[in-house]
């Protein structure tokens, strides 16, 4: 693993167990460790604070601690820290328990000799090293290194429940990039991500170390300013925001010029709500985009700034009306194997038809949409139609074609939602294996025991599951132990990401390791030219998707795609 030793210690009160634990790990030639031992748990957790500790092996009947009280003792104070547990009982239900409470393995005393012993110690710290880099991903744009959404969503969450205790103010600002689209489609991706990540830092310099910076989408950052007197103080943070911004960014040979627009929302004074606060920054940082253009402008919230609100109320209304008028379309993108180029599959992908503004892609309903009980009903139609979809294709070819459907987490949130999917298939005769269904790690994690009942049921079923856009949340081993996914679904970013620098490679690769260990596949989205494709094979994922293949389809072209045969290489898609 390394030229290093490794320090490991050991928590056990028996002196033959010790030696022999001993004994096992002198006889490895190929790694050097170094054995720290305690008796008594208070003794372990001494030495976790004053030593730099690389795995624990850990009995969990101790003097003073017994059973899983004693993992979860040691894991609450090193959860850092992978856990061997060594155990003098052969107990399957413990075994299993244990690995859910955060051990990484789980040992019997007596069955292990010095080769099992080392190979469980060394996969156990690369699994949590590998733990370790997803969960920063999950917390943190991979692009910046700035908090992404989640993280910007639980600190907000966490910071509006001091303020409230406490009875202070807090701000919420939220920045957007004035001019940063033309940029991005003039000089390319590459200039638009260094100039992206110029701001980055010119963010974090201007800030306190206790201010939460984070990106939030595109050209999207937002900033928490916690225990403000007054709105002079967020004044004075925005008016720095925007001295910082104006300087030239030299990019890549070129002075490139941009400005921002700052939208400022104050808790309580405008409202006791997080999305509230979040929906009125953006409604004052969409007032000062309005009144300068390009311009750096930064405006307050007033309640005169909800004509946004009026235009959702207005869409909401046309999307109640395409309900009625079948004015929804599906598409389909297919899916395909990396190494074989068999198409093995087809997402589906919901448009609108809309009769004035043309086809219009979900982000400019779908947020609408998803706030609206009219989710659950178009989520039932496009399940509906991609499985009698699916069925029609079955019918006319013998190679079986998994159909991928993007829930809502207020599909999955649903109680009947089994109920449901079990229906539609008996109604259009698909075969239940099918059926992918692709949930996000947002649904999980708003009702963990909803979601984990739901996706117990439909895993029952036979329909397969993956776990959607990963590596763009908090996802983490705790998901993919707990929920019976099938596949998980590289995140865009990440595909993009992986063949234009390091980090982005061992990320993805990580990804790919993490679904393999699992007995998941891996498929990666957004795949866009040769160089990613090239990447993800050498990394060995398994299927993949993108415009380089082909574009997403109406059902009748993506028909007579397949008619010309189940195989897709990415010079098909010139033809497509």
């Amino acid at each position: 693993m390394s030229g290093t030793s490794l320090t490991i210690l050991l928590v056990e009160d028996n002196p033959g167990d010790i030696r022999l634990v001993r004994e096992l790990l002198a006889a490895d030639q190929s790694e050097s460790f170094t054995l720290v031992t305690a008796d008594r748990q208070e003794t372990a957790l001494a030495i976790l604070d004053s030593h730099d500790i690389t795995a624990i092996l850990l009995d969990i009947e101790l003097p003073d601690s017994s059973g899983l009280n004693t993992l979860l003792k040691i894991h609450a104070n090193a959860p850092g820290i992978p856990i061997v547990v060594l155990s003098s009982i052969a107990d399957e239900g413990l075994a299993v328990r244990s690995v859910q409470q955060g051990a990484q393995d789980f040992l019997v005393k007596g069955h292990v000799d010095a080769h099992q012993l080392t190979r469980s110690l060394r996969y156990a710290i690369e699994r949590k090293r590998t733990e370790e880099r997803l969960n920063h991903l999950a917390h943190y744009d991979s692009l910046t290194g700035l908090s992404n959404r989640k993280h910007f969503y639980d600190t907000l969450k966490n910071s509006i429940a001091l303020a409230r205790r406490h009875e202070t103010k807090l701000a919420l600002l939220l920045l957007d990039l004035n001019g940063f689209k033309s940029i991005n489609d003039t000089l390319g991706h590459y200039v638009g991500d260094l100039l992206l990540q110029g701001v980055a830092l010119r963010l974090r310099e201007c800030m306190r170390e206790t201010d939460c910076v984070a990106r939030i989408g595109g050209d999207e950052f937002t900033l928490i300013l916690t225990d403000i007197y007054d709105e002079e103080d967020a004044a004075t943070a925005a008016s720095k925001i925007i001295d910082a911004v104006r300087p030239p960014f030299l990019i890549d040979g070129r002075s490139l010029d941009i400005g921002v627009s700052v939208g400022i929302s104050i808790y309580p004074t405008d409202t006791d709500h997080i999305e509230s606060l979040v929906r009125n920054a953006d409604v004052a940082m969409y007032q000062a985009k309005a009144e300068t253009g390009l311009q750096s402008n930064y405006r307050f919230f007033s309640a005169n700034m909800n004509d946004r609100a009026t235009e959702d109320r207005v869409l909401l209304g046309e999307l109640a009306t395409a309900v009625t008028q079948g004015e929804f379309v599906i598409n389909y993108q297919p899916q395909v194997d990396v190494k074989t180029s068999q198409i093995n599959g087809m997402e589906s992908l919901l448009r609108w038809q809309h009769p004035t503004r043309g086809l219009l892609l979900p982000g400019a309903f779908m947020n609408v949409l998803e706030s609206s009980p009219l989710i659950l009903e178009v989520g039932l139609w496009v399940l509906r139609s991609v499985c009698m979809q699916g069925q029609a294709w079955l019918a006319s070819s013998d190679t079986p074609l998994v159909l991928s459907v993007n829930l809502s987490p207020r599909q999955l949130l649903q109680d009947d939602f089994a109920e449901q999917v079990a229906a539609v298939l008996a109604e259009t005769g698909l075969p239940p294996h099918c059926l992918e269904l692709d949930i996000s790690e947002h649904a999980l994690w708003e009702d963990e025991a909803c979601a984990f009942k739901q996706v117990t049921k439909l895993n029952q079923l036979g329909v397969r599951l993956a776990l959607d856009n990963f590596g763009n949340g908090r996802a983490s081993f705790y998901y993919l132990r707990k929920f019976p996914f099938h596949a998980i679904k590289l995140d865009r970013r990440l595909t993009q990401a992986a063949s234009s620098s390091t980090d982005g490679a061992d990320m993805a690769r990580a990804v790919i390791q993490v679904a393999h260990v699992f007995r998941m596949k891996g498929l990666a989205g957004g795949v866009e030219t040769a160089a990613q494709l090239n990447t993800l094979r050498n990394l060995a994922y398994d299927d993949a998707q993108g415009y380089l293949y082909c574009h997403p389809l109406p059902s009748d072209a993506a028909t007579a795609l397949l008619e010309r045969g189940q195989h897709l290489g990415p010079v098909a898609v010139a033809s497509v």
